[in-house]
């Protein structure tokens, strides 16, 4: 019985070994298929990419700013309010000091 548990270990050792060494091999496939490219090429690029950019206006940029900062005013408040409340709660009834 051993022996079997044995034979069947080092199958099954083998076969990941050459899961992985399949996985290698494909991955150095595909970056032997991937066209060399220059530095300056690829600023070339990002240069191209940002003139396709859509920038927003200074009065949007205000705007969503606004929007922004009001929401983290609310969610603060929100958080301080439960805080408030589960603390005046585990006082009531642990009769703990928490503040």
């Amino acid at each position: 019985m051993a022996n079997l548990e044995k034979e069947y270990n080092k199958e099954s050792k083998e076969k990941e070994r050459e899961k992985r060494e399949n996985q290698r091999n494909a991955l150095k496939a595909a970056a032997a298929k991937r066209p060399k490219r220059s530095p300056m090429r690829f600023f070339k690029d990002a240069k191209a990419e940002f003139k396709k950019v859509v920038w927003p206006t200074p009065k949007q940029v205000l705007n969503n700013t606004g929007v922004v900062l009001t929401a983290i005013v609310i969610t603060a408040a929100i958080i301080f309010g439960l805080d408030s409340l589960f603390a005046l709660i585990l006082e009531q009834a642990y009769s703990v000091n928490l503040r």
